[in-house]
């Protein structure tokens, strides 16, 4: 394993440098809205236009690569991306950000697809369950960390601006001497939604809700925290805590899900979120109080979508990538769709809606598994353990054990399992 590792430092290193630029633009572009005298459903539409421009990489971006190669994407992109934050820092037009945030998810799907080919090339069959567990704690290990850079004293908007894009440029030094070669182009995904619901009716939902919660969480919550508490820095440690919670709570919420139902597991994530929600919405909101209900919210949000592909694998039957890949399509729609929603609650004139929302979406799930635990009952124990699963493109299911599972099972080198 640790031979594995060093071949893989460059590709990781990668990873940290580009993710710890990517967590810090994500809080710094909504503060800077927010510094610029916009309202919160404005800043939420910019939030809304960077997951459609995610969505529309992860269907598009395989194609292109396949006609012009990974490296050639991976430059592209990283233009793109730099020339779009620092764009923002000067254009303050509303027409100009959803632009250049639509165009920002997109070359960030492009970055995410091109890195995760090259892990997928690199890493054997044996090793790729430990990998994607290393790649998902450094992807939320580092986006944490990006939070950092906005909490230091004395550092201004503009100074952010030029260390993002510079985080951003610099990931490409590592990625750019590695010696790993080219990976194979990426297969086009086909999305099933029937074989997806069908799979986990509890997953699908869930995966959706739960990014839902993550899009408002990435999109609104630095703004919510600093305006509840008077401190643009406040927002910054709000995310952390979310990010923090999610990382934290991943592993041991994963494995615990093993033992029995997991839809039991996702109930109590659901619980757990509403309950973080709630109080925050209800009460009179506190520091500590805020900051509790982030921590909460991220680490019921975060497993939940892991939790829900796990369910659906167990009932895959030979389908894994394309129901993982759709999967990872409803959750960026609910990504899409959360900032949307609280634009329509201000328009209602619910001021508080953020936290409502939030557990709002919390409840859904909690009804909605509650509900198919009284209707379908399951009487077969779940043949797949526990993988965590990052939230970036359909090239990631590739790297997941689980699929080569499956794909030797389908050329006969397994025992198929009597479903």
């Amino acid at each position: 394993m640790a031979g594995t590792l060093r071949s893989l430092r460059s590709l990781l290193l990668s990873v940290a440098v580009l993710l710890a630029g990517h967590g810090l633009q994500l809080t710094l572009l909504p503060l800077k809205a927010q510094d610029l005298g916009w309202s919160s459903g404005l800043i939420g539409f910019t939030g809304s236009a960077y997951y459609l421009g995610f969505i529309l990489g992860c269907i598009y971006v395989p194609a292109l690569i396949r006609r012009v190669g990974h490296a050639r994407v991976y430059a592209a992109a990283v233009a793109l991306a730099v020339s779009a934050l620092l764009l923002a820092s000067i254009l303050e037009q509303l027409s100009s950000w959803l632009v250049l945030r639509a165009l920002t998810g997109w070359s960030l799907a492009c970055l995410y697809t091109v890195i995760e080919s090259w892990l997928n090339e690199a890493v054997d069959n044996a090793r790729r369950g430990t990998v994607m567990a290393i790649y998902t704690i450094i992807s939320l290990g580092a986006m944490a960390i990006g939070q950092l850079f906005v909490d230091v004293d004395g550092v201004t908007f503009d100074d952010l601006f030029v260390v993002g894009a510079l985080l951003i440029v610099v990931a490409t030094v590592p990625i750019s001497l590695t010696r790993t070669s080219q990976p194979a182009p990426p297969a086009e995904i086909a999305f099933d939604w029937r074989a997806v619901w069908s799979a986990s009716s509890v997953g699908s939902v869930c995966a959706g809700l739960s990014g839902m919660v993550m899009g408002l969480l990435w999109s609104l919550g630095a703004v919510h925290a600093s305006e509840v508490l008077g401190d643009p820095g406040a927002g910054a440690r709000f995310v952390m805590a979310a990010v923090i919670g999610g990382l934290l709570a991943q592993f041991p919420v994963g494995r615990a899900s093993d033992l029995f139902d997991r839809r039991w597991t996702i109930l109590l994530l659901a619980g757990v979120g509403l309950v973080g929600a709630a109080l925050s919405w209800i009460l009179p909101v506190t520091k500590g109080q805020l900051y509790i209900a982030a921590f909460l919210c991220g680490a019921a949000a975060m497993p939940m979508y892991s939790i829900s592909v796990a369910h659906a694998n167990d009932n895959a039957r030979g389908r894994f990538l394309q129901i993982a890949s759709g999967m990872l399509l409803a959750n960026a729609v609910g990504a899409v769709l959360g900032p949307l929603i609280f634009n329509v609650t201000l328009t209602l004139g619910w001021d508080n809606g953020f936290m409502g929302i939030i557990a709002a979406a919390f409840a859904c799930c909690l009804v909605w598994t509650l509900l198919r635990l009284r209707v379908h009952e399951v009487s077969r124990d779940y043949f797949e353990p526990f993988q965590p699963l990052p939230k970036t493109t359909p090239e990631i299911v590739n790297l997941d054990p689980r699929l080569e599972d499956e794909r030797d099972e389908h050329f006969g080198e397994k025992a198929v399992r009597d479903y």
